[in-house]
């Protein structure tokens, strides 16, 4: 017996980019889950499809209108150790991204954008400071490239 999972993948994903999109607003408050999050979720996509009855409320109105797909996703942070200023790298996979911060590499869940590796500078080479400049995943996403600039 064959089970087309396409659908189950498609669900997944558009759950996935609507988490994504609304992280910040649905972290500090979850009933923004209806209050604006699912209000403002394009028309064609399976969320709003499957719970657009969920947003019955006068309270909710959208006055420009709703994007017709998603758009590209973005998402920020504001770290203490500085800003990634030099170059942030997605995973093949899209399981993480890399990114430089000041004098180390960091790999972070792309989701809830949360530290799971810190990679350090290797020690000054002839008594220079070295800077990490570039990152690049492997295809399988499995290794981490960095190079290095002084």
């Amino acid at each position: 017996m064959s089970i087309d999972i396409g659908p189950l993948l498609d669900t997944t994903a558009d759950f996935l980019r609507f988490t994504t999109e609304f992280f910040e607003v649905i972290s500090q408050s979850g009933p923004h889950i209806y209050h604006s999050a699912l209000a403002l979720s394009p028309q064609s996509s399976i969320i709003w499809r499957l719970y657009s009855h969920q947003v019955c409320s006068p309270v909710e109105r959208v006055v420009t209108g709703v994007p017709a797909s998603w758009g590209s996703c973005t998402a920020s942070i504001q770290t203490t150790d500085g800003e990634a200023d030099r170059c942030v790298t997605w995973s093949p996979s899209g399981q993480s991204i890399a990114a430089v911060f000041d004098w180390k590499v960091e790999v972070r869940d792309p989701i809830t954008l949360q530290r799971i590796s810190v990679f350090e500078t290797p020690s000054p080479l002839s008594g220079s400071e070295v800077y990490p400049e570039c990152l690049a995943f492997s295809p399988n996403g499995l290794l981490l490239a960095c190079s290095y600039s002084r």
